[in-house]
């Protein structure tokens, strides 16, 4: 089930019907906002099964960041030669002689090998032939990507949306109201946060955290590091470091459009932005395996 979104999906659906999908789309939107839901979905239909039943499909192809078994954690970027695994499975025959379909996650993340190599197949996508690009924004992708592409921009769900559909997936009471508070219009998010155990109460201990930490000097901020960063293991807390990241954003940004509760009075425009700026900057940092102590020593100095 897809919660929002009614007005992108009833376009593809018609487009599905009329036989006049593009070969190439990009859905654009914020993480766990449901652009993977819709795309699956849409495979599916194509497919004549279920969503959950792709993978085993021989006409899917699913292009995402591999794991580096070495540091046991995501690789940096979408690599040249997992692009040109994927320009290959569309230029073979399909298997049951329909439609050969490849969804690209996190197109943001392709190097510049494998995006001038997925351009090859952008270019050269025959009949029955369906990329689906998901990205976080579009204007990260190279623009002779994107001239390719049909843009389909999925946006926040309304909460009224959000607390409905989670009703329908049988969510209900005050955990449902709080995972809507938190999940700031994202379904994916809110059915995660119903779902994994604890993983809400955490969400809000962070929420909370965030609001203390401004009325703290920076030395008593720094004691909240063995907290914050308490796991040993490197990957995790890169890990636990960004989902902090994530929400310390959105809270930034409740506080830069004048919602929110919790947002300090004292905070104005011009520091919202550049906290955001530097959450955004500190997960690249992250990305790039610097190390998570010194980079949320940098966050709390900065931001608050």
């Amino acid at each position: 089930m897809i919660i929002g979104h009614e007005e992108n999906l009833d376009f593809l659906n018609k487009a599905l019907a009329n036989n006049k999908l593009a070969q190439v789309y990009c859905f654009a939107g914020p993480d766990q906002v449901g652009k993977r839901a819709a795309a699956k979905e849409l495979a599916g239909k194509i497919f004549g099964l279920e969503a959950e039943k792709l993978a085993r499909h021989p006409d899917f192809f699913s292009l995402e960041r591999e794991i580096d078994e070495k540091k046991e954690q995501l690789k940096k970027d979408i690599s040249v030669t997992q692009a040109r695994a994927a320009r290959a499975f569309l230029a073979n025959r399909s298997w049951l002689g329909g439609w050969k379909i490849v969804i690209v996650d996190e197109a943001e993340r392709l190097s510049d090998e494998a995006a001038n190599a997925l351009l090859k197949s952008l270019e050269e996508t025959g009949e029955g032939g369906l990329i689906i690009l998901l990205t976080i924004d579009e204007g990260t992708l190279p623009a002779t990507v994107r001239s390719r592409s049909q843009i389909l921009r999925f946006s926040l769900v309304a909460d009224e949306k959000l607390r409905l559909g989670l009703s329908h997936l049988g969510h209900s009471g005050e955990r449902l109201e709080r995972a809507v508070a938190a999940a700031w219009g994202r379904p994916g998010k809110a059915i995660r946060l119903l779902s994994e155990p604890g993983l809400l109460e955490e969400y809000e201990k962070e929420v909370s955290r965030w609001g203390e930490l401004f009325s703290l000097p920076f030395h008593a901020r720094l004691e909240q590091l063995d907290e914050i960063v308490e796991d040993k293991d490197a990957t995790r807390a890169r890990d636990r470091l960004k989902n902090i990241f994530e929400l310390w954003t959105m809270n930034w940004r409740e506080l830069l459009l004048g919602r929110g509760d919790a947002s300090p009075t004292t905070a104005g425009v011009a520091k919202a932005a550049a906290a955001i700026e530097a959450l955004s900057a500190a997960r690249g940092l992250l990305d790039r395996n610097v190390n998570s102590r010194l980079v949320m020593e940098k966050i709390l100095l900065e931001t608050f």
